[in-house]
């Protein structure tokens, strides 16, 4: 084999169902290259407390690193890893890790902290300054009812270049976000938040928004109307800066569509749409870009919307595989929309299709 651990002793503890390794070495294709004292593992399948193989890596910016985790079997449905991480170039660090399932889902969350330097000062002059850094985030996912959903995530960071300079993330946005769900056969509810840290060096992080609350209802009729679906929408959103333009919008909407297919295999669809939004915004001078501030205060618009969607599917084997060739034409009438009266915060635009968004 390329890889095997041999060991001087190997003990079976029957009652314990674990075997435990006396003297344990990792080979590899036959050179003796880890000693891994107090090696043990259990029959059974099931996880035990112990430290973890280490790790060695080496950076052109952190050096040598050296990693060894500890993990606690706190319970059988949860669990703890304590890590400890040695550098030659920078500052040691430490991290913890929570897992636990619940009845009703499960999450976990994860922490890094460290002293170290880092700069005060990313735009003019560099100073260094030591100072405590760290990183946590975390997801979780709960099944309240079978109809409600709760789901989440959170990232957060001490400053702008603790990620890079400790090699843990590349990401120059940390996104943090609660979702509160309600999913039935005709109907769709979303209550949601969300805001964004930024680590870009140049971004102003009073000009990122928080989105909340984020609310988003649909609701579909069981029977045809004039033998088309028909389903109704209301959305609202408020986008709030520290120090930047504020922009609250809502929107209520109807939508019809008839679906058909033609003898000769084109698939024709009939859309009509009619929605009216609300817009309020503030601060609109704080918005560099002019055509993205939209007017102050008060402002609504209302749109109607017609359309024609026909497809022409063609399917056969083809380039070594099976292919789809599609074409499509679309007729929309629509009357002239105070787009520019708007925040251009998300989209002007209105889709009468949103699967491809």
């Amino acid at each position: 084999p390329s890889w095997r651990v041999t060991a001087d002793r190997v003990i079976y503890d029957q009652d314990q169902n674990i075997v435990r390794f006396k003297g344990a070495v990792l080979e590899l294709f036959g050179a003796r290259v880890l000693p891994m004292p107090g090696l043990s593992l259990r029959t059974d399948g099931k996880a035990t407390s112990g430290f973890l193989v280490p790790d060695v890596r080496i950076s052109r910016v952190n050096g040598l690193e050296l990693s060894s985790e500890y993990y606690v079997r706190v319970a059988d449905n949860a669990d703890l890893t304590l890590g400890a991480f040695a550098f030659t170039k920078v500052a040691p660090m430490v991290s913890a890790k929570w897992r636990q399932l619940t009845d009703k889902g499960a999450y976990q969350v994860t922490g890094y902290v460290t002293s170290s330097d880092r700069l005060t000062d990313l735009t003019g002059a560099p100073s260094v300054e030591r100072d405590l850094r760290g990183h946590i985030e975390g997801n979780g996912r709960f099944q309240l009812s079978p109809d409600w959903t709760l789901s989440g995530s959170f990232r957060l960071a001490s400053d702008r270049t603790f990620l890079r300079r400790y090699d843990i993330s590349r990401d120059d946005r940390l996104r943090s976000t609660i979702d509160l769900e309600r999913i039935t056969d005709l109907s769709y509810l979303s209550i949601a938040g969300w805001a964004t840290q930024t680590l870009r060096i140049n971004a102003d992080q009073g000009q990122i928004p928080v989105a909340l609350p984020a609310i988003d209802y649909r609701q579909k009729l069981a029977h045809p109307v004039l033998g088309g679906d028909l389903q109704f929408q209301a959305n609202s959103v408020a986008l709030l800066r520290d120090d930047g333009q504020d922009t609250q919008r809502a929107f209520a909407g109807a939508q019809w569509n008839l679906r058909r297919l033609t003898g000769m295999g084109q698939v024709v669809t009939l859309t009509g749409l009619v929605r009216g939004d609300v817009f309020h915004t503030n601060n609109t001078q704080a918005t560099t870009t002019i055509s993205y501030r939209g007017n102050e205060g008060w402002t609504a618009r209302g749109v109607a919307t017609a359309a024609l969607d026909i497809e022409w599917p063609f399917v056969g084997q083809a380039f070594g595989g099976s292919q789809v060739f599609k074409p499509r034409l679309q007729f929309v009438a629509t009357p002239n929309i105070r787009n520019l009266a708007v925040p251009n915060e998300d989209s002007r635009a209105i889709d009468l299709e949103d699967s491809n968004l």
